[in-house]
């Protein structure tokens, strides 16, 4: 049993033997404070799970798929030979192949870094 569990029957037996104490008269008393005890406790349990919930969902949506990241590096990868090749065809040069590259790159990164958050 848990020490919740054992408190509430503990709480409800030391209700029952007040209300043998005090008679019949305070039966409506008893049972409004029993219901209001256990309704805490009901709302206290929610609260918690629901906390508990809240915080798994923004562990799973806080951190990317491996396969978006899988899908947006063959993107990557499918768009840079034919950058590579236009600008080696257009401008030639290894500065124009370097700036390209570096573009996909930081574009890469920041996509990366855009799913973490």
């Amino acid at each position: 049993m848990t020490d919740s569990t054992s408190q509430r029957q503990a709480d409800i037996a030391a209700a029952l033997r007040a209300g043998r104490e005090l008679g019949p008269e305070y039966d409506d008393a008893l049972a409004t404070s029993l219901i209001e005890r256990m309704d805490d406790a009901i709302d206290t349990s929610v609260r918690r799970h629901l906390e508990h919930r809240q915080r798994e969902h923004k562990e799973k949506v806080g951190v990317p798929s491996n396969t978006v990241r899988m899908v947006l590096s063959l993107v990557c990868l499918g768009v840079s030979l034919p950058a590579t090749a236009i600008v080696a065809a257009m401008v030639g040069g290894a500065a124009a192949i370097a700036a390209v590259w570096a573009g996909l790159i930081l574009f890469y990164l920041v996509s990366v870094l855009g799913l973490r958050r």
